[in-house]
């Protein structure tokens, strides 16, 4: 019997655990057009914001093994009016909690609120590597203005003997940033934020232009994706999407109002794309055939 064969009869019953991760698009808008970010092309209209409703009945539905919950996607999730309930009730089911974000509404009293929230981690997207390269990549943001936001919130920090979440600042490597890296590091690291990190470049599913620093010169073959075995990923409207990258929903696989995540997870849509993962016959031009996470480039 061909191999084919044998993987496809293993999917028909084969249903993996529920994620160990999930990113919820809890709002789609944000004040910055930075220029690595699909908001700088401008996303598809959908839904706004998540209810908070909603976020916390999906919750419920996937709590059981007390996944990580990822409150941002592709807006600014301090401008949701809902997000401190929605890390509360999150954390009550069990579940650890992250957010992303840009630090421009960052007020001392937005930081004192993460300050004595339940939130796990935090990591601030700043590629303040210079005032010219920040203002250049992250539209129309002010350098000072957010380096003094994420400062404070430091001092508040300490101030509360280093109560509050896990604080990450990131940095993506590209051709504008590859050379200030390190001393970037060393200076937020001395500033007493508990990790840089430096984060690959991606271009959306092409949605932006490709800013890659070192770009390779070839594909060195097929390697299977994780995202559909291990990874959840829900659109404000409560579209289910294969992972993080697809903001604008071009590969749906199911709505979680028709009847919640879990059915969706064990449904046809995500079988389909397990097999055609595990097999490597992806769609031709699709979403998962020309991402950098099912070939890499040398």
């Amino acid at each position: 019997m061909p191999l084919w064969n044998n993987i496809a009869e293993l999917m028909d019953y084969y249903i993996p655990p529920l994620p160990t991760v999930y990113w919820f698009d809890v709002i789609r808008l944000c004040n910055l057009k930075c220029v690595m970010c699909p908001q700088s092309k401008g996303l598809k209209p959908l839904q706004a914001r998540m209810p908070v409703d909603v976020f916390k009945s999906t919750i419920d539905d996937i709590c059981e093994n007390r996944p990580l919950v990822k409150l941002y996607l592709s807006g600014e999730p301090l401008l949701h009016h809902g997000l401190f309930e929605m890390i509360e009730y999150a954390g009550g089911r069990g579940c650890r909690t992250m957010l992303h974000t840009n630090a421009t509404t960052l007020t001392k009293e937005m930081a004192g609120r993460v300050l004595s929230s339940s939130l796990t981690f935090l990591c601030f997207s700043f590629d303040g590597c210079s005032p010219a390269v920040y203002e250049q990549l992250r539209p129309p943001s002010q350098f000072e203005h957010v380096k003094s936001n994420i400062l404070r919130y430091l001092s508040l920090r300490r101030q509360r003997g280093g109560a509050g979440p896990r604080t990450t600042i990131e940095i993506i490597r590209m051709g504008e940033t590859a050379d200030k890296i390190d001393a970037f590091a060393q200076e937020w690291r001395d500033k007493g934020v508990d990790d840089v990190h430096v984060a690959r470049y991606t271009t959306w599913h092409g949605l932006v232009h490709d800013r890659r620093a070192g770009k390779g010169t070839g594909a060195v073959g097929y390697k299977p994706c994780a995202a559909p075995f291990s990874h959840g990923c829900i659109l404000a409207d409560g579209t289910v999407v294969p992972c993080c990258l697809d903001v604008n929903g071009r590969m749906p696989l199911g709505n979680i109002a028709a009847g919640g995540f879990r059915q969706i997870w064990s449904g046809n849509e995500y079988r389909q794309l397990r097999l055609q993962m595990l097999t490597g016959a992806l769609e031709p031009g699709g979403i998962c055939d020309r991402c950098d996470n099912t070939s890499r480039n040398v």
